[in-house]
């Protein structure tokens, strides 16, 4: 009895013990298949990637960076842990990005920059893209960061200046000089960095011991009691032309303007301007002041147009032509152009443009009139709506030559045969 059912138990167990074994053999042989099909797919995958990546080095090669860039990622997803592909697609970003800022679209070439950078967080030359793109794009509170994290990366003379730049415009002379001297030593003929610390070291030298006004628009300097009484009668002339300036040009900055008040002499020394220049715009508001102010409407004038040598400089990002800068500064005080104008000989823009930036006080009038009357014919064809449009497209790295007829609908040659016969009859 104990034996049969022992016998049973056994046999019980037997067939439990084959059905078991059945039961592995099979899952074995599931995940055999299983795992020809996993490598197959893997091979698959790997031959995928390897065609996406070469149709998108051709679409890269033909300038067709966005679909190139589309196909880097779509390699990059398909193989997450492979960085060469990562790197294939930020380099595909930052080739767009730099075509994006040459074309004038730096807010699109600053995404670029910034996407990129998500597989390259380090890479110099894109740091280095995004704070020059942060700057065409009117937002140099954004491009110190980067920057910085550019030069400590890799030490580039060319960034190094362009932060002594951006650091001299938010008056800050100690960080501007420590980066010029880092370019000077190791490149001591590098005559921009020179002539640019000369510069601020003439600045530093000559502002030591100043006092400084905060406001919400202006950050002004000045020293002594006669710059005090100053102060108080120039910072609501300010505020009143970042009002009418603002208006008429469609201008919000979006960092605070440092004005600086100096004495006459101090004046000269720091500008080195010539001697008929009464107020200076070089990314700061420069004024002199003397024993006593100008009278109230002169002193008016002179802000309004020093403010709006800033709104023109920052709408076109630094590339208006002075002609432009000097009559439309004049436009915006309120100056009409004189009908009975005449230019004797053949009128030129760039013959207007030596003008006004002459050292001899009649000649330099001249041109500051011409300048006046041919900003004022641009405002009777267009008004301020589309005097803006030009500047904006100037910004955007348009030449003069494209953005007149895209704005005025008239080739530049042809308004300037017009002028001609008006100013020479």
């Amino acid at each position: 009895m104990n034996g049969a059912r022992t016998l049973r138990l056994l046999s019980v167990a037997a067939l439990a013990a084959l059905a078991l074994a059945t039961l592995a053999l099979g899952w074995r042989e599931g995940r055999r298949h299983e795992a020809g099909e996993a490598r197959r797919t893997v091979v698959l995958a790997a031959a995928d990637t390897r065609a996406l990546t070469e149709e998108a080095i051709g679409l890269y090669a033909a300038g067709q960076l966005p679909r190139a860039c589309e196909r880097f990622s779509q390699a990059a997803d398909a193989d997450p842990a492979n960085a060469a592909r990562r790197q294939d697609l930020s380099r595909c970003f930052e080739g767009w990005g730099w075509q994006a800022l040459r074309e004038g679209r730096p807010d699109e070439a600053l995404a670029l920059f910034r996407q990129a950078l998500v597989g390259m967080p380090d890479a110099a030359a894109l740091l280095k893209g995004v704070g020059l793109a942060a700057v065409h794009a009117g937002r140099p509170e954004e491009a110190f960061g980067p920057l910085e994290r550019a030069v400590l990366a890799e030490s580039d003379a060319e960034v190094r200046l362009l932060l002594a730049h951006l650091y001299d415009h938010r008056d800050d002379p100690t960080r501007a000089i420590a980066h010029l001297q880092a370019v000077l030593e190791r490149e001591p003929a590098h005559e921009a960095a020179r002539r640019l610390l000369e510069k601020v070291e003439r600045e530093r030298l000559a502002e030591a011991g100043f006092q400084r006004e905060v406001t919400a628009r202006f950050v002004v300097k000045y020293r002594g009691a006669r710059a005090e009484d100053a102060r108080r009668t120039i910072v609501p002339l300010l505020d009143a032309a970042a009002e009418r300036v603002g208006k008429a040009l469609g201008y919000r900055p979006r960092e605070r303007l440092t004005v600086v008040l100096y004495e006459h002499q101090q004046f000269q020394d720091v500008t080195r301007v010539h001697g008929w220049a009464t107020g200076l715009f070089d990314g700061k508001v420069r004024l002199p002041v003397g024993p006593a102010l100008p009278p109230a409407r002169e002193l008016e004038r002179l802000i309004v147009h020093e403010y709006a040598h800033a709104a023109i400089h920052h709408l076109s990002r630094g590339r208006a032509p002075r002609w432009l800068h000097e009559g439309l500064a004049q436009a915006l005080e309120g100056d009409a152009a004189d009908p009975m104008l005449r230019v004797p000989g053949s009128l030129t823009l760039a013959g207007v443009e030596a003008l006004v930036a002459d050292s001899d006080p009649l000649r330099a009038r001249t041109g500051y009139d011409i300048a006046l009357w041919i900003v004022r014919d641009l405002l009777d064809r267009g008004g301020m709506e589309a005097m803006r449009g030009l500047l904006v497209r100037l910004g955007a790295g348009e030449p003069m030559a494209d953005a007149t007829p895209a704005v005025y609908g008239l080739r530049m040659a042809e308004i300037e045969s017009q002028w001609r016969r008006l100013l020479g009859g």
